[in-house]
């Protein structure tokens, strides 16, 4: 039977970190959330693991916490929370492998991250997506969100939706 769970990330997970990663950056598109980039703007590459992870022990000490979604076998994504409404970008951000997407692990993983926001005290959680990103849509509305507006992003012209989830 397959084992759902949140971790922190730590250095037994390089090597399911180090898969994902490749997987994802050979299928190309945004990675997200943001914080599991391995690539670093300062240092022009990716940096290695335990680089990375000194990187994630600093960022929950000071606004962010970023969880793997994993089961039994692999890391299935990611989802980071922010303490604080990070702008646009609201209170979460999460993502899935391309190729584990499609299977309800999203709206999973989102229904599990719901309760550490309640308990950081976050609520209403805001979250937003692309207008054109419908899976992230549907895996926010499952989990009840709420359509609060839409935003055109200064930077890009992308038309970004804003929701809320009650906790």
């Amino acid at each position: 039977m397959q084992k759902l769970k949140l971790v922190r990330p730590l250095p037994e997970h390089k090597f399911l970190y180090e898969t994902m990663m490749d997987e994802w950056e050979t299928f190309g598109g945004r990675i997200n959330p943001g914080a599991l980039r391995r690539y670093s703007k300062v240092r022009q590459k990716n940096i290695p693991y335990e680089e990375w992870l000194e990187l994630k022990k600093q960022d929950r000490e000071s606004s962010q916490d970023l969880y793997f979604f994993m089961d039994n076998r692999m890391l299935l994504g990611g989802v980071s929370i922010r303490y604080k409404s990070a702008g646009i970008d609201g209170h979460c951000g999460f993502g899935i492998r391309p190729s584990e997407r499609h299977k309800g692990y999203a709206t999973k993983m989102l229904s599990m991250a719901l309760p550490i926001m309640k308990e950081y005290g976050i609520s209403p959680v805001i979250l937003s997506c692309a207008k054109v990103n419908i899976g992230s849509a549907k895996t926010i509305l499952y989990n009840g969100g709420r359509f609060i507006e839409e935003v055109v992003e200064e930077d890009t012209g992308e038309v970004v939706q804003v929701y809320h989830i009650p906790v």
